[in-house]
C-alpha cells in the first residue's frame, strides 16, 4: 500500500500585497459556498463655520460609500475552519489583554 505524503504550506506574501483597514463586512451564502465581502468606510468631510452648518450638511446626505476591497469565496467547511480560527485567536488576545490589565494593577 502506498503512502500519502503530507506537504507543509509555506507562506508568502508578497511585497506588493495591499492591506487595508476593513470597517465593514458582508456575508451572503449559497448552498455550496459563502461569499464574505470587505470594505473601508470612510466618515464623508463636513465643514462649515458653525454647528448648524455641519448639521445641514450631514442631514442633505443619504449615504456614505463603502469602497469593497477583498473578497473571499470559501465551501461551507473552510468557513467552519475561519470561524473556529477567529475564535480561537480572538480569545487569545483576550486572555493576553486580561492578563496585561492585571499586571498593571
Amino acid at each position: 500500500m502506498s503512502e500519502i505524503k503530507k506537504l507543509k504550506i509555506r507562506h508568502i506574501f508578497p511585497d506588493n500585497l495591499d492591506s487595508n483597514f476593513v470597517s465593514n463586512i458582508v456575508v451572503q451564502h449559497q448552498p455550496d459556498h459563502f461569499i464574505v465581502s470587505f470594505f473601508e468606510v470612510f466618515p464623508p468631510p463636513i465643514l462649515g463655520d458653525s454647528e448648524e452648518d455641519k448639521r445641514q450638511q450631514f442631514n442633505k446626505m443619504d449615504h456614505i460609500e463603502a469602497k469593497c476591497v477583498s473578497r473571499i469565496i470559501v465551501t461551507p467547511d473552510k468557513m467552519s475552519e475561519i470561524i473556529t480560527v477567529l475564535n480561537d485567536n480572538y480569545n487569545n488576545y483576550l486572555n493576553a489583554k486580561k492578563n496585561d490589565k492585571s499586571r498593571e494593577n
